[in-house]
Order: structure tokens, then sequence, then C-alpha cells
């Protein structure tokens, strides 16, 4: 459970890329205090090496509210985006760069921004792993940091408890995704609705992830997962995949909600209604093809799963990302449709 929070703070940095991610995570907490649940109770931090106000981009300042030192131990860490070359910054932020390195090896997960992430590189923890970085440093970052696996072609990756995105916006994918993995999905959409109005792909979609898909050790499980992803349409036969597994039906649903967070039918409407999501935004498909597509025979429970899991029906999901497609007409002014 996440108890405590840094959002560092470096002079001259993006703020928008620490405040946008403790705004999500205040809504995060909102959420959690209707529902009285205690996983509301985590403290946050903004800081900083000294405790001094620091001007960000554009002037204005913030003042942290503790020093380096102060903490001794923290679950998440957000680290900024600097402004233009980061590598002019590094020699002053010796102390920071050491800090992470420390804080990462005693168990903290770390969100770096944009060209943040040359702070995790020059401390050695990305050594061997996938990162990626904002676009207009990607050659920098390969020359300067060759022992880490530059992923040039996406804008998140996840290594373990290592998250980097591109840019701010990406750092906002990434806060959902991560609010999604600590307090489920349903609580991860409302924030991104409350953030983000316009329909955006699933994150899973985007990110690049270290090692195996599955992000699991459990074998026989991620085989589960491997063959429920291929075979929406057919009905959860739990027996049989607890066979196939070589396990019983109570030892099956165990480790499978244990290394998944979901019982394998809750599992199984997740890629249901994901497989939908790209459906309802690629095909021309009715509502009723879809929903039989991904194995629902009856359109309004596909509906009644869709919205509970997506947060709108699919009809409004499909409104809305149609509405971003920008069309041109050679008889008028472009329009959006």
């Amino acid at each position: 459970m996440i108890k405590h929070i840094t959002l560092l703070a470096i002079d001259q940095m993006l703020s928008s890329s620490v405040a946008i991610p403790l705004e999500m995570l205040e809504a995060a907490r909102a959420q959690l205090r209707v529902k009285r649940d205690a996983r509301a109770g985590f403290q946050v931090d903004v800081v900083a090496a000294e405790l001094q106000p620091l001007t960000m981009l554009g002037g204005f300042q913030i003042r942290p509210s503790k020093t380096l030192p102060d903490i001794v131990q923290t679950d998440l860490i957000v680290v900024p985006a600097l402004w233009r070359n980061p590598r002019r910054q590094l020699p002053a932020l010796a102390g920071t760069v050491d800090w992470l390195a420390r804080q990462y090896r005693a168990g903290a997960s770390i969100i770096a921004v944009g060209t943040g992430v040359c702070l995790l590189a020059e401390s050695g923890i990305l050594d061997g792993k996938p990162a990626t970085t904002h676009w207009h440093y990607l050659d920098a970052f390969a020359r300067d940091y060759p022992r880490v696996q530059l992923q040039r072609q996406h804008l998140l990756t996840q290594a373990g408890r290592i998250y980097c995105a591109a840019s701010v916006n990406s750092g906002a994918d990434l806060m959902v995704h991560f609010l999604g993995l600590q307090y489920g999905r349903e609580l991860a959409l409302k924030v991104e609705q409350q953030f983000s109005p316009e329909v955006r792909n699933p994150f899973e979609k985007k990110v690049f992830y270290a090692g195996q898909a599955q992000q699991h050790p459990d074998e026989e499980i991620a085989l589960a997962q491997t063959w429920l992803q291929q075979n929406l349409q057919r009905p959860l036969d739990l027996a049989a995949l607890a066979q196939a597994a070589g396990l019983s039906k109570r030892q099956f649903d165990r480790r499978f909600h244990a290394v998944t967070g979901q019982t394998p039918g809750q599992y199984l409407q997740q890629q249901r209604c994901d497989a939908a999501r790209d459906l309802l935004q690629n095909s021309n498909l009715s509502i009723a093809d879809i929903a039989a597509a991904v194995g629902y025979s009856d359109g309004g429970y596909f509906t009644r799963i869709f919205r509970r899991l997506a947060g709108q029906t699919p009809g409004e999901y499909r409104k809305k990302v149609r509405a971003k497609l920008f069309r041109g007409s050679s008889s008028g002014p472009a329009g959006m449709v």
C-alpha cells in the first residue's frame, strides 16, 4: 500500500510535470475517501535538496516542504521534466541522483517524466532496462547512456518499479495506469475522465514492458491468461482451465487472483472490454455485432459490463473517439466529425 509519495522539486523544472500528478493523486484520494477506504491516508511531500523556494519555468516559485535527507523512506517518487538540455544541470544534482538510487534500492517506485529520465540513467539504476525520454533529447540520451535500452518508438515504458514517460501529457497517461495498479481500474477511469474528457487508447497498447508480457513468474497462470486473451468468444470454463494448469479450481482461482488482482471472470470481462474498445474505435461494426465478436450474446448485458469497466456506454465511447477525427472537405471548410 502506498503510504508516502515524494514529488521531487528541481530548479527550472517544468512544474506541470509534478503538478498534474499531484492533482491526479488528490483526485484519487477524494474517490477513496468517498468509499471510506483507508488507502486514502497517503502523505505527499514536495521535496528538494534545500528548504528554499525554487523558480520554475515561467518565473513562479514553489516552496518544498522537506529536504532529501528528511525522507528516509518513500513508496513513490515523481521526477519532473527539466528544461532544455538536462546535462548542464547534472553536476549540481549529484546529491539528488545518489538519493534516487538509494531510494530505489530501498524499494521505492519511480515515475520520471521527459528529460527527468536522465537523472535515473545518471544514477545507473536504468542500466540494462528499457526507458524513454523526450523526443528532442533521444539522440543525446542514447549517446550519453548506452547501457540503457532506449525505446525511441514508445512514449511510455515500464521496467519493474521504474516508469518513464516521454512528455507531460504521457505522464498523465502514466499516472492513470499507476493509479489503476494501486487502486483499481474503476477508480483510475474516474480520475482520467475528470482530467481528460477525450478518449485515450489503453495504456497497455502504448507502453513498452520489460521482461515477459504477463509481468509475473507464475507460468501456469500466464498460460491461462494467454488462452483467455485468444479465446474471448468462448464461455469461461474454470474447471477446464484449472485442469489444464494441473490445479484444483480453488487453487487456480486463488493463484490467478494473487498475480492479476482479478478473478478469472473479471479478467475475461476486462479483456473483452479492451477488445471492444478497439473495434468501436477502428471498425464500423454495430454495437450488437461488436458484442457478439467479443463473446457477449446479450447486447444489453455487454453495454452494462462496458459501462462499468469503461465508465461510459459503447455508444458514448464511439462518439467521443470519432469526435477526435478531423476531416477536410473540398466543398467547404474542414470540421470535426
